[in-house]
């Protein structure tokens, strides 16, 4: 491969993207610095992380965390080459991964249902579930019939009928579900909302006149981000009350603030979908 190859030759692959004025400009704004930063934090943290085989919790909250960790790196490399889409793509895979980190971390028998249980253990979790949702409900009727089918089913109780929505409940997530998540799921499934985000279309006529190829501005990636960076931080500090590394607690608290005094200064994006 040729590595003066320009986009228009080979697209994201080329040199220029990692190279060029946008991914200066990137790599060069507060946001992107922060997030560097952070992600030497967590790298360190992850390499001084004992594993304890027979601790199944230990174990499956580092395998969690790990993966978190290697979709913010890939976030951080998409990010340098305006790969906007992919960028919402992986954030939400990490919105994901810190739902079942803080859902397994926060309810013992909902994790080891999930790794190990059976179909009667997982069954009970979800009747538990679903008394705490007659007490208070949060769920809409269609999650509420879909919870009640799956525990009256007579079919066996699979870890994938544990849906998101369930394990956001037990995270104190849902919001985050409702909203981000959706939102993010847009992309990942590529709608046609998502898709026509893409078109360049005349402000006068309305027509459209061409498609938009790689972003030419930081707006968006900028706040997508900051948020992957949160959902890091989430699960940094879930790790660190699992390894005991207290050490690290201050420098964690110093990135923290950095990241807070970005998004201040951050104006939000929002897609119209």
């Amino acid at each position: 491969m040729n590595d003066v190859a320009s986009f228009k030759e080979i697209g994201f692959l080329s040199e220029h993207c990692s190279h060029g004025d946008f991914a200066t400009e990137i790599k060069q704004s507060s946001h992107y610095m922060a997030c560097m930063d952070l992600n030497k934090l967590a790298q360190q943290i992850l390499n001084h992380c004992h594993i304890h085989p027979d601790d199944e919790k230990e174990v499956y909250l580092t395998l969690h965390f790990q993966r978190m960790l290697s979709h913010f790196q890939s976030i951080v490399i998409m990010s340098e080459r305006g790969m906007t889409h992919q960028v919402e793509v992986m954030t939400r895979c990490m919105l994901e991964l810190l739902i079942n980190l803080v859902a397994y971390h926060q309810n013992a028998d909902v994790l080891n249902a999930m790794i190990v249980g059976n179909d009667d253990q997982r069954r009970e979790v979800l009747i538990k579930l679903l008394n705490e949702q007659e007490r208070t409900p949060t769920f809409t009727t269609s999650e509420m019939t879909y919870l009640t089918d799956v525990i009256n089913s007579a079919d066996s109780i699979d870890r994938e009928d544990i849906h998101v929505f369930m394990k956001a409940e037990l995270a104190g997530l849902l919001n985050e579900y409702r909203t981000t998540y959706q939102l993010l799921s847009e992309s990942v499934h590529s709608s046609l909302h998502s898709l026509q985000a893409d078109l360049e279309v005349d402000e006068q006529s309305d027509s459209i006149i061409g498609i938009n190829t790689c972003a030419d501005h930081q707006d968006r990636l900028s706040s997508l981000m900051l948020a992957a960076a949160d959902y890091l931080v989430s699960g940094i500090e879930i790790i660190l009350q699992l390894h005991k590394q207290s050490d690290q607690s201050n420098a964690l608290e110093n990135v923290k603030q950095q990241l807070q005094n970005v998004w201040q200064h951050t104006v939000v994006k929002v897609s119209h979908r």
